[in-house]
């Protein structure tokens, strides 16, 4: 499987793991990065709304998840045969 683009979260994930970013750090952090992806503009509608949503999660892993879930539903999606939207990186 090949992808279109690469958002990397590894350092942010490590970060909040070792209980140096809390939920909504960690969720503020990756709105930016997702605001910072070059397909941005083009996939604005979609990542624009993804992106506010974590900016404004609170200290709830429950909804951290749901938003968290939706930006992996992006970037499953197929855009030609064999390619999808975006590698979300996550662990190391």
């Amino acid at each position: 499987m090949r992808w279109q683009n690469r958002l990397d979260l590894i350092d942010l994930w490590k970060a909040q793991k070792e209980e140096k970013l809390t939920v909504p750090e960690l969720a503020k952090a990756i709105a930016k990065r997702i605001r910072e992806l070059r397909c941005y503009e083009k996939e604005i509608f979609t990542l624009e709304e993804i992106a506010d949503r974590f900016e404004y999660c609170e200290d709830d892993v429950e909804e951290f998840d749901d938003i968290l879930n939706d930006l992996y539903d992006w970037g499953d999606i197929s855009i030609e045969r064999w390619k999808k939207m975006c590698w979300i990186a996550t662990t190391f």
